[in-house]
């Protein structure tokens, strides 16, 4: 009889013991669950101020990037400008040595506005204001015109430049200077990271509603790592740091943008010690 009250009691006492057990988890549980909670809810809100912190910064670095752009043109041109008539009108009485300076002022004054025109350009990338003029273009001639200008600078380096267009003449709808500009710039890429006695291949085919146009190097090749981080604005590679080569980094993001404004597309493929090519597909017609 004793034996069977103590069952009975041993059960009564159990089932409030997991009742309680029970209450005490969802308790628990609860306030875990709310606690995560309120921690996740403050770090959305810290995300959020942070991005918007960042979205400002970000304009604020474009428009500080655009007047300051702007300010400098206009007395880096008048530079150039004046020191351009000495040269032409006031030679004959100048020195061998007033000459080489004046030479040297000219020089840097046009690598000044050549970079502040860059930077420019840039910021009008950002703000989606870059200007694009449709009217029909020769890109064959274009490119011709653009490896015409670069020889030079590719002499200078001991790399031979050529032209291979399939077509002797590509008219297409689109802006003259600013395809002009595209090419300038990735040729001047390649010129930057090829070696002396390697070569630069400008490759232009027509195809029935684009044309295709290629810029390949025997260079250095991009790592893979660096690859996807090209045409961000002022991305510059460990090897180009490390080489102390000259620029700022938006060469790049200029070709890219205008690329974009031609409703066309860039990619590059590239291989360490081989060399990289850089691929651009722009439609024939940008109106369309």
């Amino acid at each position: 009889m004793g034996f069977a009250v103590a069952l009975v009691f041993k059960d009564t006492t159990a089932a409030p013991m997991a009742w309680l057990l029970t209450m005490a988890t969802i308790l628990v549980t609860g306030i875990i669950t709310g606690l995560l909670h309120h921690r996740v809810q403050a770090q959305l809100k810290d995300a959020e101020a942070q991005n918007e912190w960042l979205r400002e910064n970000d304009r604020l670095q474009d428009e500080f990037l655009a007047t300051v752009s702007h300010e400098l043109r206009t007395p880096l041109t008048s530079i150039s400008g004046f020191v351009e008539l000495l040269l032409e009108d006031c030679s004959e009485g100048l020195s061998e040595e007033q000459l080489r300076f004046l030479k040297i002022v000219e020089r840097n004054s046009e690598r000044l506005l050549y970079q502040v025109s860059n930077l420019l350009v840039v910021a009008q990338i950002q703000a989606g204001t870059l200007a694009i003029d449709a009217a029909p273009v020769d890109l064959a001639h274009i490119a011709a015109e653009a490896v015409s200008r670069q020889r030079p600078s590719a002499a200078e380096h001991d790399l031979e430049l050529m032209l291979d267009a399939a077509a002797p003449a590509a008219t297409v709808i689109g802006d003259s200077a600013r395809r002009g500009q595209l090419l300038d710039v990735l040729i001047d890429n390649a010129i930057k990271f090829t070696g002396a006695n390697g070569t630069i291949i400008v490759t232009l085919r027509q195809r029935s509603a684009s044309v295709e146009l290629e810029v390949a190097d025997s260079g250095c090749g991009i790592p893979v790592a660096e690859q996807q981080r090209l045409f961000e604005r002022f991305y510059r590679g460990r090897g180009v740091t490390g080489k102390a080569l000259p620029g700022t980094g938006v060469g790049l993001t200029i070709a890219q943008g205008i690329v974009a404004g031609h409703g066309g597309a860039i990619g590059c493929s590239s291989v360490e010690a081989f060399g990289s090519t850089f691929r651009v597909v722009l439609p024939t017609d940008t109106r369309e």
